[in-house]
């Protein structure tokens, strides 16, 4: 059996690197195998209406935001462009940002503890090296920083990423959430703290039964990301194949040899997320070099669809 597996690897590794060396397409690189982006250039520009609208909420102070969606739909892309951004870009100044991650097990004070070692790493602001050990004593150090923030005039924009892992257990989600309310209400005349919050329709709903006070200060509630039809398939294919042959992408970059065709299947059968979208077009790769090793014809179609997959 396992002589019959290793005749398959060197079958498909043979197929694989010939079908790529025939598209130009360095065998070290083959495209949609990733998970996540190996390049910032692959990424296909999409939510621009959804960006202007956190960027206004952002800028005004106006409340708080949720991008609530399934897994695959681009949330993870979505908060780095606006992280990236605010903690590095050329307006990065006028901004502060914490990222809070990993949260199956949090705290309401390991979540105030988060933010401060967060926020520790920014110079204008006084944050002590240890904290006590009550909660409400770290909240007051809490408290002091939002004063420091307030009088620079700085928001802090809190990230927390994948509310669904802490919404499994219902005591934990509630400390969270308590901690969120807590910090989203400070500032005088407006927020202090802007809370984007990122998660899976289950932690959606459970803000709404477990903190309906919260969940009505969320100005950008529920949001959700685009979905890929042809243009946007059709430039992913583009982006892949360009980083795949260390070329330079441009709206004009081909798309062979994906035929128009072989495109409208895949977003046929993909759900528009653009993970289940890089997962077709892989899937279409992998029949494209099959059927070059058994006909030795390049492009994919649907009819190579039909036979290979």
């Amino acid at each position: 059996m396992s002589d019959q597996f290793t005749e398959a690897l060197d079958q498909t590794e043979e197929a694989q690197e010939t079908y790529a060396n025939q598209l130009g397409i360095k065998p070290e690189k083959i495209p949609f195998t990733a998970e996540t982006l190996p390049d910032a250039g692959i990424a296909v520009r999409t939510n621009q209406d959804l960006l202007n609208e956190v960027a206004s909420h952002i800028l005004n102070r106006a409340g708080h935001i949720s991008i609530i969606d399934e897994r695959g739909a681009g949330k993870s892309h979505f908060r780095d462009l606006v992280y990236d951004a605010l903690s590095e870009g050329p307006r990065s100044e006028e901004f502060r940002v914490a990222r809070i991650r990993e949260v199956e097990s949090i705290t309401t004070r390991r979540f105030y503890t988060r933010l401060l070692d967060e926020l520790s790493e920014y110079d204008d602001l006084e944050i002590p090296e240890s904290y006590p050990h009550a909660t409400d004593e770290v909240r007051q150090l809490v408290e002091e920083v939002a004063e420091q923030l307030e009088s620079l005039n700085i928001a802090c924009i809190i990230q927390v990423d994948q509310l669904e892992d802490a919404a499994r257990n219902t005591r934990t989600f509630e400390q969270l959430l308590a901690a969120l309310q807590s910090v989203g209400d400070l500032g005088e005349s407006e927020p202090v703290f802007i809370l984007f919050l990122f998660g899976t329709e289950r932690a959606g709903d459970r803000i709404d039964e477990l903190r309906e006070t919260l969940s009505s200060r969320l100005v950008a509630k529920d949001r959700t990301l685009e979905r890929f039809g042809f243009a946007e398939t059709e430039e992913l294919i583009a982006r892949w194949l360009a980083w795949a042959r260390e070329e330079e992408y441009d709206s004009g970059y081909p798309s062979d040899p994906y035929t128009a065709n072989a495109i409208e299947t895949i977003v046929e059968v993909s759900d528009g997320t653009p993970r289940d979208t890089r997962q077709k077009c892989y899937h279409a790769f992998r029949a494209g070099a099959q059927q070059f090793a058994a006909e030795r014809d390049v492009e994919i179609t649907n009819e190579t669809l039909d036979t290979y997959l």
